[in-house]
């Protein structure tokens, strides 16, 4: 998963937001949280961070509130593969938009 990140964001800038959509979704911080930032990535003029999480019920969490009417403030991307072909999907608002897999690219 990758978290829309404004380009001049410093890294405890993209925590300290990912650490305020957890406590809005779980009510807090919870004790077996752990996660990682990745590299960055743009899309179309907009950069994004990896959010690499093991508890990848953190992840469905962030996309079930993400694709709710109001969303959450920033897009996040989502990448999978079906029957061999790879997608990528942005979240924004509540609206979820399909594009190239290639067009999300190493920043």
């Amino acid at each position: 998963m990758f978290i829309e990140s404004p380009a001049d964001e410093t890294e405890d800038q993209f925590r300290a937001f990912v650490t305020e959509l957890i406590v809005s979704i779980y009510k807090r911080v919870p004790d077996w949280l752990e996660y990682q930032v990745g590299e960055r990535f743009e899309l179309r003029g907009r950069f994004y961070r990896q959010f690499i999480c093991p508890a990848g019920s953190v992840s469905s969490q962030i996309h079930l509130r993400a694709i709710q009417p109001g969303g959450i403030s920033r897009a996040i991307v989502e990448r999978g593969e079906a029957s061999g072909v790879r997608h990528c999907w942005e979240i924004r608002s509540g609206v979820e938009t399909e594009f190239e897999y290639e067009d999300l690219r190493a920043a």
